[in-house]
């Protein structure tokens, strides 16, 4: 386990600074895409999927990457998945051959990450003391967070000397990222002689099915917010520079909170701490319809982001308590392929409603809140002590592993 005294040494540290230097460069991606199609003579629906492609992609891959992860090792499937997405990166960025094959490449980009993620919070999990992993996901959230605030900047300044530039940053970051992520021992729980692996019956486990759906509902807030904050904004009269200091705004909070909401996530009882931070969060979107004000706004976005802050870190790190350490790669593709499936669901669904009504879009994210916090009242792990392999079964020869 990292020694807390060291912590600029430890594996944790180095894992957290490798994705925040890769997922800076692939954040500059992100407002750049768009652009960068319609250069190369394509439609607006073109664009949406070259954009959703590697979403849905991402989305497909988690569970079966999860498996691999705990088949292979947490290190082959962490160097290797974003060493594909930097070569593909840069042959993105050298923007040659037609629309359908740079389509392409991008679609096995998001394979690519869909491979990573869950290898990224099965050793985090790993390289974790129990008492301490809501922090260690609370500051893998703040690395991501400070990555979307970087990234799109950085991408905005190259793309003044070519679109395509944006794709060369995120190919450079990723290496230079890697070079962090060599560092990352390998953390896969060994499989002894006598020891089969049972197929992971996450529906059945409450410590994994409530925080799948919790992020699920989650995930399809806040990709709803995606499409109708910019909407929203605009109906009352705002530019697109205050939109983007909104959106800046609001995670402001979410830094300074990482650590004492990591705190509070490991020292507290997390049923609860669940239920008040779905609550809060619900109650501020059913709010917005009825706003004008940009100050109040701001201020109600500001609360909504202090409750936001401690949902995913505590969903997660109830997921990795509550899988065995053989099967924690399979249980974090569960948990990818319901936040992604979830945050496609919201783009999809609650986004288009808010074309019906402006409150449709609210109330029914506002609606989704609510049910989570009450699934997480009911059936949510207030606490439990992480699962070891060694409590599963056991025979008297040795079995292949299969999950």
């Amino acid at each position: 386990m990292p020694s807390l005294r060291r912590p600029r040494t430890s594996p944790i540290f180095w894992l957290l600074s490798g994705q925040l230097i890769m997922f800076t460069g692939i954040a500059a991606v992100f407002p750049i895409a768009p652009l960068y199609v319609r250069r190369h003579g394509g439609s607006s629906l073109e664009i949406a999927l070259f954009i959703a492609a590697p979403l849905l992609a991402n989305t497909l891959v988690q569970v079966p990457a999860g498996r691999l992860t705990d088949r292979f090792g947490r290190r082959p499937m962490l160097l290797w998945s974003r060493a594909l997405y930097g070569v593909l990166a840069l042959a993105l960025f050298a923007d040659i051959g037609p629309l359908w094959l740079l389509a392409l490449l991008r679609t096995l980009q998001g394979v690519a990450s869909g491979a990573y993620v869950p290898a990224l919070r099965a050793a985090l999990v790993d390289l974790s003391d129990a008492e301490q992993r809501g922090q260690r996901f609370a500051q893998l959230q703040a690395c991501e967070m400070v990555g979307l605030l970087v990234g799109p900047f950085l991408g905005g300044l190259v793309a003044l000397w070519r679109d395509s530039g944006v794709f060369g940053v995120a190919g450079i970051a990723t290496f230079v990222g890697l070079i962090a992520m060599r560092r990352i021992p390998e953390t896969r729980a060994e499989t002894k002689v006598g020891q089969v692996r049972v197929r992971l019956r996450w529906w059945r486990n409450p410590g994994i099915l409530v925080p799948c759906l919790g992020v699920a509902a989650l995930g399809t807030v806040f990709s709803m917010y995606d499409v109708v904050w910019p909407l929203y904004l605009s109906a009352r009269g705002y530019s697109s520079l205050v939109i983007g200091l909104t959106i800046s705004l609001f995670a402001i909070p979410i830094l300074l909170l990482a650590r004492p909401g990591g705190r509070l996530s490991d020292r507290s009882n997390r049923r609860w701490l669940m239920v008040a931070s779905f609550v809060v969060t619900g109650a501020c979107a059913a709010t917005y319809p009825v706003l004008r004000s940009l100050g109040v706004i701001v201020a109600v976005g500001t609360v909504e982001a202090c409750a936001f802050v401690l949902i995913e870190p505590t969903l997660f790190a109830v997921i990795g308590d509550s899988s065995p350490e053989s099967q924690r790669g399979t249980a974090m593709g569960i948990g990818g392929l319901f936040q992604f499936g979830g945050s496609a669901l919201g783009a999809a669904v609650l986004g288009s409603l808010y074309g019906v009504g402006e409150g449709i879009a609210f109330w029914g994210a506002a609606g989704t809140l609510f049910v989570a916090a009450l699934l997480c009242g009911l059936a949510l792990p207030a606490r439990r002590a992480p699962v070891k392999s060694a409590e599963l079964p056991a025979v008297t020869t040795m079995m292949p592993l299969d999950s």
